[in-house]
């Protein structure tokens, strides 16, 4: 009877201990309240030399740093010292519009101007029996 009552108080003490594990590892991960948003983990591997990864960083607030953590060899020296000073700054953008006469297929003329960066930007106006659409492009 001691032998069972042993066995049935170590396996209490290691479920408690288990418990109280786990309690701390969600701890990490917990919000101060429902809905909140975790803290953002964003895992970057490349899988080879060719395979650059652009990174655009976006909507960042000026009054708090953003932490960046580089891991492995990089092929540029980071001065662990220096401080990369950066401002958010709105696109600029260009316009032009491209008119296509009433009967006549757009493509032509939009892969004309696509290749020198021209992009749709959705509107289509109709005016005196053709279509001027409204083009794009970063200045």
């Amino acid at each position: 009877m001691k032998r069972t009552f042993a066995y049935v108080l170590a396996l209490c003490v290691l479920l408690a201990a288990g418990g109280t594990a786990m309690q701390r590892g969600a701890s990490q991960d917990s919000t101060q309240f429902p809905g909140q948003p975790t803290r953002a983990n964003v895992w970057i591997q490349n899988r080879g030399d060719m395979e650059a990864v652009p990174v655009s960083i976006e909507n960042v607030s000026t009054q708090s740093a953003l932490r960046v953590e580089v891991a492995g060899v990089p092929r540029v020296t980071i001065d662990p010292a220096g401080v990369a000073q950066v401002r958010a700054s709105r696109q600029a953008w260009g316009y032009r519009s491209v008119s296509v006469p009433a009967g006549q297929d757009p493509v032509g003329a939009l892969n004309a101007a696509g290749a020198d960066g021209w992009e749709t930007t959705g509107v289509a106006i109709s005016s005196g029996g053709a279509t001027v659409i409204v083009l794009k492009r970063p200045n």
